[in-house]
């Protein structure tokens, strides 16, 4: 890896959300994801449903916390590109 500031600038790194094409990797886990859970809650009775429920709730705040995580890792990463700037001058 360069500088920082030359990654920033060339799009290497980005402080943006990802857009994502649903023919990608990422799209084509999602879609699978998604036909895979309508499949298992049609056969599920209530009790199994709420079980899955749970389950989901619980994946769910490990993704918030997966986040979060995600953010912080772009604030140090700010906070570098300012230390840069400062170390090397404009």
């Amino acid at each position: 890896m360069g500088s920082i500031l030359e990654e920033f600038f060339s799009g290497k790194i980005s402080p943006e959300a990802q857009l994502f094409s649903h023919n990608s990797a990422y799209g084509r886990a999602m879609d699978t994801v998604a036909r895979t859970e309508d499949a298992l809650l049609a056969k599920l009775n209530s009790e199994e449903k709420l079980l899955l429920d749970k389950y989901t709730d619980a994946h769910m705040k490990f993704n918030q916390i997966t986040a979060v995580d995600g953010q912080i890792y772009g604030y140090k990463l700010g906070v570098l590109m300012a230390a840069e700037v400062f170390l090397n001058g404009l």
